[in-house]
């Protein structure tokens, strides 16, 4: 509910500081004296576009701030849960703000400022914010009626929009099993078409996987093979020169035929024995004694070692030098699926996987058509189910706002919707069209076609009347909903303004008395010249002053007397009318 709007400088508002309270509000005033500048002010705070030919011609800037009631927020909101610091849940304006990193309370703070030159700006809790953001917590906040608000009723997709709101529970109900099984089928179907537009490319790339893991296999490579065999094949090839050294470095560790005494195990032999008589003469040789025996035993190990490296050597490995080349070519033959033997290995796990999931694909595609098929019949199935919920939806919201038509002077005025199959979409498989007829006569036909701009308010106003029932909203603000119409049927609209504001803040422009006499606040914006300009003001009516006003209305002068009991009359057949309506709104 907005508690409060302030205004500075905005057309020939100069300032005006307006205290709003719940029920019905009503403006009136003189024609030229500023009223549509309160509508302009709300929508500036709703984030609609700032023009700066609204600011007033000796100012620099204008400025709106507006107050907002916020049931629910506390100091502390979780933007992220919209939970407050005491667990409670906050509304979805309060988290908005949060999240904008505005401060938020029980009240949110709104404002305006248009400069006039430069770019307008925009907070919310007192942080500067995007235009977008005022809009979206606008319009929880604010539902607008004027002109500009009647032609969202013409375009199709409000008129759907309408309908599915109006269907409550079970159309929600209806929407979300639509647009699961919606999202189920695009996906199972793009994934079908997918691969029914790959499957001569998966047909070639599964040849190949196979191909290469049979050639692969008939290798059968393993892990270092190829550092192994290059090893080997490099001793295989130089093993004359291998065995002359090898025999060379064995002859003189453990002699030959010819010369056993030039070998170094015989030398070693001599030379312990020699340190072995000192050291029974000298205890500290022991020693080096010790370490004379051990380089004799290892080198006589090494001999030994070498000697059965010489004797094994023309069947080392158990290959030969043209087994080790052959097995190397047949490696080399890999080679188209990786630079070495690991990436070759690297390639045949990989392409064993690949190979796995191309023919699990192929093995689905055989069953994909019937799975899209199922999933087409609970689209089909969820797509009637939300027909049938839109068009009983359709009968009796439609029935019911003809109901308050005909209480609005529009007796023979008929609404209803059209609502038609169509192809799948994200929003439903139904046209939805909005028809209407002011008479029996005519055939109803689209309403933004056959509806004028007066029909189009009334009709506004039944609708919201008929929502109001069974949705509640914070506040609603009609401009012009009275526009070409008089007497009895202005009675019946402002009744229905003031039926509505039992359960919402009503705030309506007028200039008929007969709407105005319903108000339970009453505003004035009056125009005076001060020699440097129209300047109006606004201020609250109340007794004799609203009795005078309305007198103005209807008589064109505030001190007829006619017009003044006209006006107490009025006043009385309203006070009394409004004390049986069932109120949710608490008018303290």
């Amino acid at each position: 509910m907005i508690t409060s709007i302030g205004i500075e400088n905005l057309g020939v508002i100069t300032h005006a500081r307006i205290d709003l309270g719940a029920g019905l509000t009503v403006v009136t005033g003189e024609t030229g004296a500023g009223k549509t500048m309160f509508v302009t002010a709300l929508d500036l705070l709703l984030g609609q576009r700032a023009e700066t030919s609204a600011v007033r011609r000796d100012a620099d800037r204008a400025v709106v701030e507006g107050i907002f009631a916020l049931p629910g927020a506390d100091e502390e909101v979780d933007p992220a849960s919209a939970i407050d610091a005491e667990g409670r849940e906050v509304s979805a304006v309060a988290a908005r703000i949060a999240e904008a990193g505005g401060d938020v309370d029980a009240e949110a703070v709104l404002t305006r400022i248009i400069p006039r030159s430069g770019r307008a700006r925009a907070t919310a809790g007192g942080r500067t914010v995007p235009a977008a953001v005022l809009r979206e917590v606008g319009s929880q906040l604010v539902s607008m009626h004027g002109q500009a608000e009647q032609l969202t009723l013409r375009g199709q997709a409000q008129q759907r929009a309408l309908l599915d709101g109006v269907a409550g529970a079970r159309g929600a109900e209806a929407r979300a099993a639509y647009a699961e099984a919606y999202a189920a089928h695009r996906e199972l179907e793009a994934e079908h078409r997918r691969l029914e537009e790959t499957r001569s490319e998966r047909a070639a790339r599964l040849d190949f996987l196979r191909r290469a893991l049979e050639t692969i296999d008939a290798v059968r490579p393993q892990p270092g093979e190829d550092a192994e065999l290059a090893a080997l094949a490099a001793r295989l090839g130089a093993a004359e020169d291998l065995q002359q050294a090898v025999g060379g470095a064995h002859a003189l560790l453990m002699g030959d035929d010819w010369s056993e005494r030039t070998s170094v195990v015989a030398l070693l032999a001599e030379a312990r024995e020699s340190l072995s008589r000192a050291a029974g003469v000298d205890e500290t040789l022991a020693a080096r004694l010790e370490a004379l025996e051990d380089v004799s035993v290892r080198t006589a190990d090494l001999g030994a070692e070498l000697s059965s490296y010489l004797a094994g050597f023309a069947d080392q490995e158990g290959m030969s030098l043209e087994d080790a080349e052959a097995r190397r070519a047949a490696l080399g033959s890999l080679s188209a699926y990786g630079e070495d033997l690991e990436a070759v290995l690297a390639f045949e796990e990989q392409a064993g996987r690949e190979l796995l999931e191309l023919e699990n694909s192929e093995a689905s595609l055989t069953d994909m058509a019937a799975t899209v098929e199922a999933a087409r019949a609970r689209l089909e199935a969820a797509a009637e189910e939300l027909h049938a919920v839109r068009t009983q939806a359709g009968e009796a919201f439609a029935a019911a706002v003809g109901d308050e038509l005909s209480a609005l002077a529009m007796p023979h005025a008929a609404l209803s919707f059209r609502v038609e199959r169509t192809a799948p979409a994200a929003h439903g498989a139904d046209d939805v069209r909005l028809l209407f007829t002011s008479h029996a006569a005519a055939e109803p036909d689209d309403i933004g076609k056959t509806a004028s701009g007066g029909e189009l308010s009334r009709v506004m106003l039944a609708i919201e009347v008929v929502r109001a029932r069974t949705e509640a909203f914070p506040t609603f603000v009609f401009d012009e909903v009275d526009a070409g119409v008089g007497g009895k049927a202005a009675v019946e609209i402002g009744r229905r303004l003031a039926r509505l504001a039992a359960s919402s803040q009503v705030i309506v422009v007028t200039h008929l008395p007969q709407v105005a006499a319903w108000a339970d606040h009453h505003l004035v914006v009056r125009k005076t010249d001060e020699g440097t300009g129209a300047v109006s003001g606004v201020r609250e009516l109340a007794g004799e002053d609203r009795t005078e006003e309305l007198a103005r209305m209807l008589a064109g002068v505030a001190d007829s007397s006619s017009a003044r009991e006209h006006a107490e009359e009025l006043m009385g057949a309203a006070a009394q009318a409004k004390a049986d309506f069932p109120r949710t709104a608490d008018r303290a």
